[in-house]
Formats: C-alpha cells, sequence, structure tokens
C-alpha cells in the first residue's frame, strides 16, 4: 500500500502531543486497539534507530507496528501501552516508597540497557515518558534518541525535557550512555521527592533530596552518584544503576558497593 494510503487508513482519535521534534496521535485502524504514531519531520528522523529497535528484543521499549515516509515527514506507529506515566502517578500518589521507586527504575534500567547495547542512545528519559503498565514500566518515545558518533565532540541539536535531561545536551559534550545514566538519576530523585528536579529554581528539589526524613542516606547517595554533573564521576552503565539499587535494597539502608569500581 502506498504511505499516503496506509496514513489515511487511520484514524485520530486525539492529539497527544505536538512540538518542534514532531506530532504524537493516538489513533485506530478500523476500528482495533489503539496504536500509538508519531510524525517526525523528515529532517530529524533518526530512521537508522527505529530500523534497529525491533533488535533490542525487550519488552519494556515500544513495539514498532510500521513505519513509512510522508513527503516532509518520516512516520512510526507502535503499539499503545496502557497505563500512567511516572508523572501522572506522582501527582495522585505523591512520593513513592523507596522499594517501589528502585523496582520502577530498575526495571527502567533494563530497557535503558536494551538500547544502549545496540549503541542508542534514548536522551529524553523523564517521567512523561515513562509509562507504568500491569507488567510494570515502558520506556517510550525515542523521537530524539540517536546513535553514538565516535570522534564527535557534542551533539548538533540540544534537546531533552528540563530538569532531567544531562548537562552534556546543553551542548558542552556529546551524549553516550552516561547520559541516560544521569536522567536515571533524576527521575529516582523525582520518584523518592515527588518534586520536580527542575532548572534552573532546584532548590525544592535538592531540599527534599537531602532531608533523610524523605530521602535515606543510601538512596541519596544513589542518586546523586547518577545524576553527578561530570559524566566520570557517574555510574558509567545502566547496569551499574541497577546492581547499586539491587544492592541498597538488599543492604536495607548500608552504603551500596560501587559497582563501577573506584572514582578518578
Amino acid at each position: 500500500m502506498h504511505a499516503l494510503g496506509i496514513d489515511d487508513a487511520y484514524t485520530v482519535d486525539r492529539v497527544l502531543a505536538s512540538g518542534p521534534g514532531g506530532v504524537t496521535e493516538l489513533v485506530s485502524l478500523d476500528g482495533s486497539v489503539p496504536f500509538i504514531r508519531k510524525r517526525i519531520p523528515a529532517k530529524l528522523a533518526r530512521r537508522g534507530v527505529w530500523a534497529t529497535l525491533p533488535e533490542c528484543a525487550c519488552a519494556r521499549l515500544p513495539r514498532v507496528a510500521v513505519t513509512y515516509e510522508m513527503p516532509d515527514e518520516f512516520v512510526v506507529v507502535c503499539d499503545f501501552v496502557p497505563g500512567q506515566n511516572l508523572e501522572q502517578l506522582v501527582v495522585e500518589r505523591g512520593r513513592l516508597p523507596e522499594k517501589d521507586a528502585f523496582r520502577l527504575v530498575s526495571q527502567l534500567c533494563e530497557a535503558v540497557s536494551a538500547l544502549h547495547a545496540h549503541g542508542i542512545i534514548h536522551r529524553d528519559i523523564s517521567p512523561a515518558n515513562v509509562i507504568v503498565a500491569a507488567d510494570g514500566v515502558h520506556l517510550i518515545d525515542l523521537g530524539i534518541a540517536r546513535f553514538r558518533n565516535e570522534g564527535v565532540t557534542h551533539d548538533t541539536t540540544q534537546l531533552g525535557t528540563r530538569g532531567f535531561a544531562s548537562p552534556e545536551q546543553c551542548g558542552y559534550a556529546q551524549t553516550d550512555a552516561r547520559s541516560d545514566v544521569y536522567s536515571l538519576g533524576r527521575v529516582l530523585g523525582y520518584l523518592l521527592t515527588g518534586v520536580l528536579p527542575e532548572t534552573p529554581d532546584t532548590a525544592e528539589y535538592e531540599r527534599a533530596l537531602a532531608d533523610d526524613d524523605v530521602v535515606s542516606p543510601g538512596a541519596r547517595q544513589i542518586v546523586q552518584r547518577a545524576s553527578a554533573l561530570e559524566p566520570s564521576r557517574r555510574y558509567q552503565s545502566a547496569q551499574a544503576l541497577a546492581a547499586a539499587l539491587e544492592g541498597e535494597k538488599d543492604a536495607a539502608g548500608a552504603v551500596p558497593t560501587d559497582p563501577t569500581g573506584p572514582r578518578r
């Protein structure tokens, strides 16, 4: 079927988001179960990322139903995952118990590790892009994901969600796996405190994170290490962050063993 025919076959139920990176819609096909359709400007489309995504073989990542080209857009249709995103969950429930926050971020690390194993950096891990479904978390919206380019000093486009995007995404360096680790750390801090770590005013978030009645010292250490400004001082992989979370949970509050070795 011609791309225009495919495009017209879907019925738009509602527009979920719209911005410079494209339009995200909830669509259906002949009254079937809903799908998510992302219309990405052709010049911004990372076609290789979407082509590689099925190879990641992780149930916590989007399952692509079809991709096609329109005159000015690259279009991706993915399975719809029913559930709340993390921001909606925290707004409804407030800050989460440590064990719940650890469990959700550990599951998120599974998705991120699968991407990184195929050279893909997500670059927009934020509460709005994590759906909590019946089977756990799902990382969605790879609209600005990219492959790491060896020998490149910085990203050509600085994008991401305020408060969760790594410092590298402000033009200081190229993003890599540690950039996503930074975002994971910020997501964990948000779940534990219930406060969005928005910049430039992070005072409320920092106060909540420093409060022993809100965040335990062991959990605080993990958040601070994951979201260190300097990439070399973070956990060097999502697997290392997941191991720290598991170690802290098992130690019931003791300082976790650092799975990445000594800091330099």
